[in-house]
């Protein structure tokens, strides 16, 4: 049986959801470092972080659209995180301060539900390594939600709460990245 050109293409482009990842962890470990830092300043990074994203998962749909059955929410959220990277750079300045807890609150509650879907698709792969990354993907939804009931309340705690739900979700799409290499291998190059 002969491969086809498009044979490959989902594990071809594993390298997209660990960038991601990496990008979310780097912000969760800026987050508890240095919790002092201006707000605005880790808001318009997480903005570019966003934009940076969301062209990431919009390109790992488009490419995969013929062999992923659920690329359309690679999509969403990828022109979701678009829509908000750019939208938060147009905010003023002493607005940010507020809506930049709420927009990375619900941003991480959204990636971590379009995660469970990534994680069914990879549950009859590896169960016991699947169960991992869900662990990690209900760590961040508690995460998000502690946040989005008190954002503003205690900074410093919702610091301690953003820097854990970022790094909780980097881990896991890390994670899933190499998953998906490995989805590979074991396929022997056919997904």
């Amino acid at each position: 049986m002969s491969k086809s050109n498009s044979s490959g293409l989902i594990s071809r482009y594993w390298w997209i959801p660990l960038v991601t990842g990496l990008i979310a962890i780097g912000f969760g470990i800026w987050c508890l470092c240095d919790p002092s830092q201006s707000l605005p300043v880790l808001s318009y990074l997480f903005a570019a972080g966003m934009v940076l994203a969301g062209v990431m998962n919009c390109s790992f749909a488009f490419v995969n659209t013929s062999l992923y059955s659920g690329w359309g929410w690679s999509l969403f959220l990828g022109i979701l995180e678009l829509i908000a990277g750019i939208w938060m750079f147009f905010i003023p300045v002493p607005e940010m301060t507020v809506m930049f807890m709420y927009i990375i609150a619900i941003w991480i509650l959204v990636v971590a539900i379009q995660s469970f879907v990534e994680c069914c698709m990879l549950m009859r792969y590896s169960a016991w390594y699947v169960f991992g990354m869900i662990l990690m993907l209900f760590c961040s939804i508690v995460f998000s939600f502690i946040l989005l009931c008190n954002p503003i309340e205690s900074i410093y705690i919702s610091w301690l709460w953003i820097g854990l739900s970022l790094i909780m979700y980097g881990c896991y799409r890390v994670a899933f990245s190499f998953s998906m290499k490995n989805l590979g291998k074991f396929t022997d190059g056919l997904i």
